[in-house]
């Protein structure tokens, strides 16, 4: 899974979420995604995001595009999560 601006369906430097095949998703599904693989509620996503309610991310599952910066965001998270996955599993 990824968050990248460098695909084709990438436009104006909003990233796209793919997924592990390297598909495109559409913003609602892959934040689920997204926040499953960090093990977040959206609740603590808006809370690490500065959001003060849920209420004020649930637009970003009902047509509205994340601010790019936030989809940088949680991208620099998933690296770090993959990151410490690998890390645990040469420890094993």
């Amino acid at each position: 899974m990824e968050i990248t601006c460098h695909h084709s369906a990438s436009s104006y430097g909003i990233p796209v979420i793919l997924d592990d095949d390297g598909n495109v998703m559409d913003y609602g599904p892959g934040l689920t995604a997204v926040l499953e693989r960090l093990g977040w509620t959206r609740k603590e996503f808006a809370a690490k995001f500065g959001y003060k309610s849920v209420r004020s991310v649930d637009k970003f599952w009902s047509g509205v595009v994340p601010p790019a910066a936030i989809l940088n965001l949680l991208d620099v998270e998933l690296h770090k999560h993959d990151q410490e996955l690998r890390h645990l599993r040469r420890r094993v």
